[in-house]
């Protein structure tokens, strides 16, 4: 597996990490819907599963579940000032024009 992201991106998580001592100290990327440009992505303090990847970057524990995996591949992880963009590395996002809600 393989998770590009930054020391600044691991240092702003390691902050969430420290702050949540009493929680699962993995962070999870996830599938949190589908649109027309492809999956949005979340991220979330979780327990490792049986079916799961992880791999450690700059000292944080990336968790992924193989399907997820197997479906977008790499994934991008970084800060952007307010919050974290979370994306495929080597997919991009499809033409616009085969849902009604495009406009």
């Amino acid at each position: 597996m393989y998770i590009a992201t930054n020391q600044e991106t691991c240092e702003k998580i390691g902050e969430v990490l420290s702050a949540q001592a009493d929680k699962p100290q993995n962070i999870r990327i996830f599938i949190a819907g589908m649109g027309c440009s492809g999956p949005s992505f979340g991220l979330g303090l979780d327990n490792i599963n049986d079916n799961d990847f992880t791999e450690s970057v700059n000292g944080v524990n990336f968790v992924v579940e193989q399907s997820v995996f197997d479906t977008v591949g790499e994934i991008k992880v970084e800060w952007v000032g307010n919050g974290y963009s979370v994306q495929p590395v080597n997919v991009q996002p499809s033409a616009c024009g085969s849902c009604s809600s495009c406009g």
